[in-house]
């Protein structure tokens, strides 16, 4: 599925059709430059408003030097939330059909809320963290809403907003920047399955050292773009687990660190 420049509207539309049948996009060519696919996620983007509401929050991808190289780029991604991806969790725990998207990918994400726009401003981890309203742990319902033989690319990852599809916040931690700051970085997200079996361990430092540089990149880039963050938008800094679900997965984890006892979010997913 060769792409012009001249078709990239055509293409978003195609993309953005898939995305609301759930069904994997044709293959796509290789070739696809970052403008194109930048092009075919903003018309992505504005036929899901109408349905999803207005951008609410944007995430960062590709934070790792191995999985920008496997991607074919030199930093990392990012991708928007609109206002009707996000959920709150009714309580700790959550029922989702394993077919929820596409070709399903189910993320532990820590998210943080921006608390005014003074953010923009922020030039260190120090002073993004004045400007921190709360600490969500969270479980993002991923799609990768490509085919499996299909090769990624950066671009080809773009193209479909990183794979955003819905997110389920966990109950927000009032952010103290003297004392989170550290916690952030000190964070230990422990995921199982319904056995108690543990799938993956990861520390807060996993995502670019320290969260709050996730923040910073995703600062520069929306500003670069012409997007000053307001308050209220919620960011998505790293995944710290991924699976793929399948019927009778339960997804649990375990959030120590951000307060004197642990979170924990569970999904089932049927």
């Amino acid at each position: 599925m060769p792409v012009s420049a001249e078709d990239c509207r055509s293409l978003g539309e195609t993309v953005a059709a898939h995305w609301l049948a759930r069904t994997p996009l044709p293959l796509i060519d290789t070739a696809l430059t970052m403008d194109q696919a930048e092009c075919a996620r903003t018309e992505l983007l504005n036929r899901l408003q109408p349905l999803l509401g207005a951008p609410l929050g944007y995430k960062v991808a590709a934070i790792t030097p191995p999985a920008q190289r496997d991607l074919g780029v030199h930093e990392p991604l990012g991708a928007t939330y609109l206002a009707g991806m996000l959920h709150m969790l009714d309580g700790h725990q959550a029922i989702v059909p394993a077919n929820y998207g596409a070709r399903p990918i189910v993320e532990a994400k820590l998210v943080v809320t921006v608390r005014d726009e003074g953010i923009n401003d922020a030039r260190t981890p120090a002073e993004v963290a004045q400007h921190i309203a709360y600490v969500l742990p969270s479980i993002e319902l991923g799609d990768s809403l490509v085919q499996p033989a299909q090769k990624l690319t950066g671009p080809i990852l773009t193209l479909y907003n990183v794979g955003a599809r819905a997110m389920l916040n966990g109950p927000p931690v009032t952010f103290d920047a003297a004392k989170h700051s550290e916690a952030l970085r000190e964070l230990v997200v422990t995921t199982r399955d319904g056995s108690g079996k543990t799938l993956e361990v990861e520390l807060g430092t996993s995502i670019m050292g320290d969260p709050l540089n996730a923040v910073l990149w995703i600062i520069r880039d929306q500003n670069a773009r012409g997007v000053r963050l307001r308050v209220g938008d919620r960011l998505g800094l790293g995944a710290l687990s991924r699976v793929r679900p399948s019927p009778g997965l339960v997804f649990d984890t375990s959030w120590e660190g951000l307060q004197s006892e642990q979170v924990r979010l569970t999904v089932r997913f049927e």
